[in-house]
């Protein structure tokens, strides 16, 4: 009896110890498949949007992003991030995520997010970067800035 309690939990860590296995080689096969493409675009997207210029940041939004958003608060968000200075340093890149999903008001696509430590003038920074798929590019789906520079 105490053999097959014990052959039976042995199949399960077994079974558990594959199952992390085959998650860390499927998430290293997604993340390899935009290492060539999309950290150039980022290393270009994260440095001209870190100038904190209104027309520049919007040439990187994606066409969904830029009906949505108004105009003025994207203006004042660009004010309130300026307050980081200018681009220091670019850290290394994570992978976070690759999904395919829909879009509100029709369409679809295919998102690849990125955590990307960075060091501006004024603090250290988490960028959390979403990208959109485009036929032979990206553009920004979602950028998001934490940093406790900003609150001084």
């Amino acid at each position: 009896m105490f053999k097959k309690i014990l052959k039976g939990f042995g199949i399960a860590v077994l079974t558990l110890v594959l199952l992390f296995v085959l998650v860390a080689v499927w998430s290293g096969y997604k993340s390899s498949q935009y290492e060539e493409t999309a950290i150039p675009y980022m290393d270009t997207a994260i440095a001209d949007i870190s100038m904190w210029e209104l027309e520049t940041f919007k040439k990187y939004l994606t066409a969904s992003e830029l009906e949505n958003i108004n105009e003025s608060d994207l203006e004042k968000l660009i004010r309130a991030l300026s307050k980081m200075g200018k681009l220091v340093e670019i850290g290394e890149y994570q992978f976070n995520t690759v999904t395919s999903r829909a879009l509100a008001g029709g369409g679809s696509g295919t998102f690849v997010t990125y955590t990307v430590p960075a060091t501006y003038e004024n603090g250290n920074a988490t960028l959390i970067i979403t990208l959109k798929e485009e036929a032979d590019s990206f553009s920004v789906y979602h950028f998001k800035l934490n940093s406790l520079a900003l609150f001084d």
